[in-house]
């Protein structure tokens, strides 16, 4: 994995799609290459990764496809959860406001109006 990884960065691509690099990484490994993704990387990083230190670390943008839709968000993993979790219960409130418009006489949200 290191030697791949090692190739790979030489090159210095214009984009670097990068699956899961830290999985088979040691500690060390991990945050050379979090330095080196923040520091010298020239071009476009497009990063699959489950380790939420080394995304909040590495990333500046994300984009995050649902629905069949792209939606582009500025800033690391942390920020991109909190705003995501902020749409999302806007989106419930509406469809709920919606829902008891239709059926009021089944609804118990008069709360959330």
């Amino acid at each position: 994995m290191r030697v791949a990884l090692a190739s790979a960065l030489f090159l210095q691509p214009d984009l670097l799609l990068l699956d899961e690099p830290t999985n088979h990484l040691d500690m060390q490994a991990v945050l050379w290459l979090e330095h080196y993704l923040t520091n010298n990387l020239t071009g476009t990083l497009i990063l699959v990764s489950h380790d939420r230190a080394f995304l909040n670390d590495v990333v500046t943008d994300i984009i995050h496809m649902a629905d069949k839709k792209l939606r582009y968000y500025r800033g690391n993993y942390d920020g991109f959860e909190k705003i995501l979790k902020e749409h999302t219960q806007q989106a419930i409130k509406r469809w709920v406001l919606i829902f008891c418009v239709y059926i009021p006489k089944t609804c118990a949200c008069s709360s959330l109006r």
